[in-house]
């Protein structure tokens, strides 16, 4: 499935400074490192329009960025975008972006506006695989992806992550088994929201 955006981001013509001076009067605001006129929703089309200007088109947005994207999570310093493995790119990028090589199945990513999206549950998989222990706000943020996607528990996510390197696996699954209380909780709390499909609410 795939969203289009809803109009073109702004900063064609003008020089940082003007554009700064417009953002200080309101006129507009920042994503990644694109401007967007301050009357354009800062949605999920909006933030992947962004994403996108960031990258080469076979990149594929992951871990804090896509998070982002869907809403669940603040814009990263540095966005995360990965290619699948093989697909060598020669394209300059912005300092911002880290990119690596992967594999991926296509039921792992969604198309959000011309920019490729790893979904929810892979999103959360990879956060939960390989974000260090340090991290205070892991669960939290699992827990809304889990949520945002639509899951009534950890059961997909815990087997999605048992693919792969065996370390890693009993991470991924120690961590969703500590959530799954909080989603629990999560869906009490917001049951209509909950029972929504996925692809209403991607242009919010």
């Amino acid at each position: 499935m795939t969203i289009q955006p809803h109009r073109a981001l702004a900063g064609a013509g003008l020089s940082l400074a003007e554009l700064h001076g417009a953002r200080l009067d309101g006129q507009v605001f920042q994503l990644a490192d694109s401007w967007c006129v301050i009357d354009e929703i800062d949605g999920c089309s909006t933030r992947a329009s962004a994403a996108a200007q960031l990258v080469p088109p076979r990149a594929i947005a992951e871990r804090l960025s896509a998070a982002w994207i869907y809403g669940v999570a603040p814009e990263p310093s540095r966005h995360e975008f990965c290619v699948l493995a093989g697909a060598r790119t020669t394209a300059r990028l912005s300092p911002r972006v880290h990119l690596r090589e992967v594999l991926r199945s296509p039921d792992d990513v969604r198309t959000i506006c011309g920019l490729r999206v790893t979904t929810p549950l892979r999103t959360a998989v990879d956060l939960a695989r390989y974000t260090p222990a340090s991290s205070n706000d892991l669960m939290a943020l699992l827990t809304r992806l889990l949520h945002y996607g639509g899951y009534p528990d950890v059961t997909a996510a815990v087997r999605l992550s048992r693919r792969g390197s065996p370390a890693n696996c009993t991470v991924a699954a120690s961590r969703f088994d500590a959530v799954a209380g909080a989603l629990d909780a999560l869906r009490a709390e917001a049951p209509a929201e909950a029972g929504h499909p996925l692809d209403q609410r991607l242009t919010a």
